[in-house]
């Protein structure tokens, strides 16, 4: 007898519904699953067989086939237990479909997805919000889920979604329509995640404004400085001056975070924005995605957040190249012999490096010297391709803070009345673009109607254009970077002071 079960799949973060089609004939009692499984699904034979003993059913020596379709897509994990359970059950009689035609209906109507632990048990899996968007996308009326994968689930609106813990709930569920748990949507408010606060930070007021402007603009910011002068600090504290994630953005990092398995049991929504940090050692592969199987990379972990590499000269030249791509693009194409997958990599990037080896290059009247030699210093800095650094918006140079300012006991701005302005700005740019971008990727047709200079401003422009060598890109981002200063001041027009500012961040 042949049964069919909906159920889904993802490659990288796209979601695919595939049909599980389970056939039992007379025969040899033989087990055989096809359609391009992994060895995750290849061993679901024996999880499978035990989970429907250990809940009360019967399973027949019988020839049993299981087909994964389309064959064509490679499958993995083990989100395929559950349909290929109920399949089975289906196929050995134990719903009788002709007669229930709600069975059938809900069979057609809603994915089915979950591993099984031998006593019957649905275990979490990862990708559930994949296939909850994937019923979305492709009209399901639900997607039948883990229980402890409901709540990651539940923030795909228009779909509902069942949560269970068994088996036998999930037959029952399937059989009359009952849910056995109590479910309710969860709330998407929540309470500010807590941040390092920039009140902390010493001095260092030039480096401030920058993370001001690059959270208001979503700009990559370069931080250049000594050993101790608090590159590391500001860095951290970025996040927390940045707005809220919006529905939009919270189900597109939770759905990036499902997929490479790396949601918190407890806190299965990604609330907060991502910060990413690397170390100098990560491989290309590390940083951008892919693998034998495809999984995002540490850039797209940053999606929506921050991505800092820190002490950024010690990267090799080879992992900083990959970062042009999705500099540009805001996403990364990964191309293999088996595979092709687009990740979502949108983010702000924060670069801190020292000035030389030794990194005293800055402080020339301080007790410590730089005790690099003049090659010693070119070849430091030329780790950090041109194209890259074409690539940054704001570029800042910091020293360490002198001893009689690290003892005052006055604070600067607190992140929270740097986050108000930033906020404010960031509606400006909503309301501008439809809260499709920001000052920092919008396309060339917005920079020719919202960045127009008047004729002090554009011969201002052109002068350090002039004397600084800049690219065509580079008089871009002056333009971008100005626009957000203007957005911070609530200025509709730029003003050459908003220029002559916007070239201050700029690498001399």
């Amino acid at each position: 007898m042949l049964s069919r079960i909906m159920s889904a799949t993802f490659l990288g973060v796209d979601s695919y519904v595939i049909e599980v089609e389970v056939d039992t004939t007379n025969g040899l009692p033989i087990f055989n699953i096809v359609g391009l499984p992994d060895a995750a699904i290849s061993e679901s034979k024996e999880r499978v067989r035990a989970a429907i003993k250990n809940s009360g059913y019967e399973v027949f020596p019988r020839r049993i086939t299981v087909n994964l379709s389309p064959a064509g897509v490679r499958k993995e994990g083990s989100a395929f237990d559950l349909p290929i359970a109920i399949g089975m059950l289906s196929s050995f009689g134990f719903f009788n479909e002709n007669s229930d035609t709600e069975f059938k209906k809900r069979l057609e109507s809603y994915l089915v997805i979950g591993e099984l632990s031998l006593s019957g048990d649905v275990k979490r899996t990862k990708g559930v919000i994949n296939a909850a968007l994937c019923a979305k996308e492709h009209g399901y009326l639900g997607v039948l889920v883990p229980y402890e994968n409901f709540s990651e689930a539940s923030i795909v609106d228009e779909v509902e979604i069942v949560g269970v813990k068994n088996l036998t709930e999930a037959v029952e569920f399937l059989t009359f329509g009952k849910k056995i748990c109590c479910q309710n949507q969860p709330e998407l408010s929540h309470a500010e995640p807590s941040y390092p606060d920039f009140s902390d930070v010493k001095g260092q007021s030039f480096a401030k404004r920058g993370m001001e402007i690059a959270a208001a603009g979503g700009h990559n910011i370069f931080m250049m400085g000594s050993p101790g002068s608090g590159k590391s600090m500001l860095a951290k504290r970025l996040p927390g001056i940045m707005p809220r994630l919006n529905q939009r953005e919270i189900i597109e990092t939770t759905k990036i975070y499902s997929s490479a398995g790396l949601l918190d049991e407890e806190l299965p929504i990604i609330r907060s924005r991502p910060f990413r940090s690397p170390h100098h050692s990560a491989s290309d592969i590390a940083l951008v995605g892919g693998g034998k199987s495809p999984k995002p990379g540490e850039i797209s972990l940053a999606h929506n957040g921050v991505l800092f590499l820190d002490e950024v000269g010690e990267f090799s030249r080879r992992v900083l190249e990959t970062l042009r791509q999705p500099l540009e693009d805001g996403k990364i194409n990964i191309s293999k012999a088996n595979y092709k997958v687009d990740f979502p990599s949108e983010f702000i990037l924060v670069l801190a490096s020292n000035p030389c080896k030794c990194g005293y290059l800055f402080e020339m009247h301080s007790s410590k010297r730089c005790t690099c030699t003049q090659s010693e210093v070119k070849n430091y800095v030329k780790k950090i391709s041109g194209p890259i650094l074409d690539r940054v918006d704001l570029y800042v140079e910091m020293r360490r803070v002198p001893q009689e300012e690290l003892l005052k006991y006055g604070k600067g701005d607190s992140s929270s009345a740097i986050k108000d302005r930033v906020e404010a700005a960031r509606e400006l740019q909503n309301r501008r673009y439809d809260g499709m971008y920001t000052n920092s990727n919008i396309p060339q047709k917005y920079i020719m109607e919202y960045c127009k200079l008047d004729a002090e401003s554009g011969e201002l422009l052109k002068s350090a254009g002039e004397n600084l060598g800049l690219s065509a890109r580079a008089f871009d981002k002056i333009l971008r970077v100005a626009r957000t200063i203007a957005d911070l001041e609530g200025s509709i027009d730029i003003k050459s002071t908003h220029i002559m500012e916007a070239i201050s961040f700029r690498k001399k």
